[in-house]
């Protein structure tokens, strides 16, 4: 078993700056679960807490349900990839992966059978005696990798490890990392700020900013329903459009407004804001670009720029102001860009629709998060 538990988690630097605060999760065994926001919000610094390599100002940390705020990093049975891959660069490759095991006094019969493995899964067995300026970043990095295999640990903590490398390598390595686990089947916790690499690797997400945990939930709940405008616009490219509206209620139901035209609720949408209670006035309607539409009727709007991107067409347009993308697909080139400044209607998806409160940013359609409960 290697289950991980934070309770109400604190980390408060001595000049009194809150980086994580009251950091609540509980990472079931063999789960994958990944660490994403924007930089600063804390991610880095809380899985440095579950490593031992920063100390926790307040609150639990437990692995196999021990205690661990005060026990050394080496002897938390966890193992650690860095960003910037941390290899010897005077040791070869086989050196390197097999340097924790030295340190553990392994017999050297176990310890090349143990090396040799771990350079199979990673497809670097024809690396082993070449030194680390000899290879490639996506090279480095499976060393890297491999170097943490060999331990055995109950955790896998990886802090952006693809960070460093270019987009198409990046894209390799994912795939490469979703193989892995499927072969280790065991605990991985992962930081990321690419939400590509969350959304692809993560059995879960936990969502953070400025040291806050905004929603943790499977990759689909998150883009299906997020908690609240940070999480709906951090998921998502291009981000999902933020549009002022207006919602009116009588005795039929709610109806929703946007630059004077009214758009569709779906029973869902009643029912949700019925049992919320919520009252009508000024909310912030939500809507990604694969769900608007050019149409005939819905909003107006004047159309702006048009991106070409392969087969799909982002295009901006105005709503009283606001730039709103719509992405369209092209289909035997029968889908033109209109003409910049040429007026438009778009028509959002009815049970795409998402409602959000104006002041706090939160749902007005979905409970509470995981975390709140």
């Amino acid at each position: 078993m290697a289950e991980v538990e934070l309770k109400h988690v604190w980390k408060i630097y001595d000049s009194g700056f809150e980086a994580v605060k009251d950091f609540n999760l509980h990472i079931k065994d063999k789960e994958f679960v990944v660490f994403v926001g924007p930089s600063g919000c804390g991610k880095s610094t809380t899985l440095r807490m579950i490593a031992g390599l920063e100390e926790i100002s307040g609150g639990e940390l437990y692995i196999d349900g021990q205690l661990m705020n005060h026990v050394l990093p080496k002897n938390r049975d966890i193992s650690m990839v860095f960003q910037n891959y941390a290899l010897y660069p005077h040791m070869t490759v086989f050196d390197n992966i097999a340097f924790p095991l030295k340190m553990r006094k392994v017999p050297m019969s176990e310890i090349k059978k143990k090396v040799e493995e771990a350079a199979a899964i990673l497809d670097i067995s024809d690396l082993l005696k070449r030194k680390p300026k000899a290879l490639s970043g996506g090279q480095r990095q499976r060393v890297a990798i491999g170097r943490s295999i060999v331990r055995e640990p109950k955790v896998f903590l990886m802090d952006e490890p693809l960070s460093n490398l270019d987009a198409k390598l990046r894209n390799q390595m994912r795939t490469e990392l979703i193989k892995l686990r499927r072969k280790l089947n065991t605990t991985f916790i992962y930081v990321t700020h690419d939400q590509t690499e969350a959304m692809t690797l993560g059995d879960r997400i936990c969502i953070m900013n400025k040291g806050v945990i905004q929603q943790v939930g499977a990759p689909k709940e998150l883009w299906d329903k997020p908690a609240n405008m940070f999480v709906a616009g951090f998921i998502g490219m291009p981000q999902m459009n933020f549009i002022d509206a207006t919602l009116m209620r009588s005795e039929a139901g709610y109806r929703l407004f946007v630059a004077g035209a009214e758009l569709e609720l779906t029973e869902t949408h009643q029912s949700a804001l019925k049992a919320g209670n919520v009252a009508p006035g000024k909310v912030k309607m939500g809507i990604r670009p694969e769900h608007l539409h050019i149409s005939e009727t819905g909003i107006p709007a004047s159309a702006d720029v048009a991106e070409l991107n392969g087969g799909t067409l982002n295009l901006h347009s105005l709503v009283e102001g606001v730039d709103v993308v719509a992405l369209i697909q092209l289909a035997d080139d029968d889908i033109h860009a209109p003409a910049p400044g040429a007026v438009i209607h778009l028509e959002p998806e009815p049970s795409r629709i998402h409602l959000f409160d104006p002041e706090s940013g939160a749902s007005l359609l979905y409970g509470k998060t995981e975390h709140e409960k």
